[in-house]
């Protein structure tokens, strides 16, 4: 059995992420929020979102953040929902 050593972790962080949709890499917004959700909340992300809690630490609302108006946002929430990857959106 051969075992490959050189397999490296790639860390996806909010400035990378925002690299990846500048090169127009993620074509929708769904798949971008869903991303974005993975790195504020790795491994901890909840099916049922409070949009007024999607809060950075300095105080930014989340599509900010994440450079999204805010029916972007909704939208790709929506998008999500559908896929049955969020559960409910309530603001």
């Amino acid at each position: 059995m051969i075992q490959d050593n050189s397999a490296a972790n790639y860390l996806v962080d909010r400035d990378e992420l925002l690299r990846i949709r500048s090169l127009r890499l993620l074509t929708s917004g769904r798949d971008y929020v869903f991303f974005a959700l993975q790195v504020d909340y790795q491994g901890k992300l909840n099916p049922e979102i409070d949009v007024a809690a999607f809060c950075a630490p300095e105080g930014i609302s989340y599509a900010a953040r994440w450079e999204l108006d805010e029916g972007d946002l909704y939208k790709a929430l929506g998008d999500l929902r559908k896929k049955g990857i969020v559960v409910s959106i309530s603001s």
